[in-house]
């Protein structure tokens, strides 16, 4: 399922809150089955179906400043959801070049488009992209993920302490985080220093007992 940025202000325009209702509806649906080149492939009989018996002729005229039509009445272009969508077009961008290549099929490229290196806001898109790259790279860093990355060597981890139970400790570990809420920019050097403290017990404490998560019985 596609998503979608949504012009939250769009209700504070004056164009949009003069609209009626049904019409707002019909906007709000076109933007949501137009292609992701901002194409809608025109089919009123099934607009009217979502949008409560629409006119036809009303559409055209309210929207008219809105869409370019081309095909032969078959398609319309809206005009502003490249700008909106994507702030401009790189070549080099997969998603865009898909973009580009539906709009140069269609004769729509030129003209209607200001590639990216035209737009004004050039320098925006670039932060955009940075946000974007920084977003994932907290992904990647993420509690969760580092616990998971912890996990997955804790037999390097129990080879350099040789001396405790790096697994148990690992579950103790965790067991710490979510009851005190604690939180580390970097969980292995935090896990690393618990297997460092003095609290630590040596490993044959628990070849003597049974751990059971936060218990342990002999």
């Amino acid at each position: 399922m596609p998503k979608r940025y949504t012009d939250t202000d769009k209700w504070k325009k004056i164009w949009f809150r003069k609209l009626k209702n049904d019409h707002k509806v019909f906007w709000m649906y076109v933007l949501d089955q137009c292609d992701h080149a901002g194409i809608w492939e025109v089919d009123f009989e099934l607009a009217s179906y979502f949008c409560n018996g629409i006119k036809e002729s009303e559409i055209r005229d309210t929207f008219v400043k809105q869409y370019h039509e081309f095909d032969d009445g078959k398609r319309w272009f809206i005009k502003d959801f490249i700008e909106f969508q994507y702030r401009g077009l790189d070549e080099s961008n997969r998603v865009h070049n898909s973009v580009i290549n539906i709009l140069k099929r269609h004769g729509l490229y030129k003209g209607l488009i200001r590639p990216l290196h035209e737009a004004k806001d050039k320098d925006i898109y670039k932060e955009q992209l940075k946000d974007k790259e920084k977003d994932k790279e907290k992904g990647k860093n993420s509690k969760k993920n580092q616990l998971k990355k912890i996990e997955s060597e804790l037999n390097i981890l129990q080879a350099e302490f040789d001396a405790v139970d790096v697994s148990i400790e690992f579950d103790k570990f965790q067991d710490y985080l979510k009851a005190n809420g604690k939180r580390y920019a970097n969980y292995k050097s935090a896990f690393r220093n618990w297997l460092r403290s003095d609290f630590i017990k040596p490993k044959e404490t628990y070849e003597k007992n049974v751990y059971t998560g936060s218990k342990f019985k002999s």
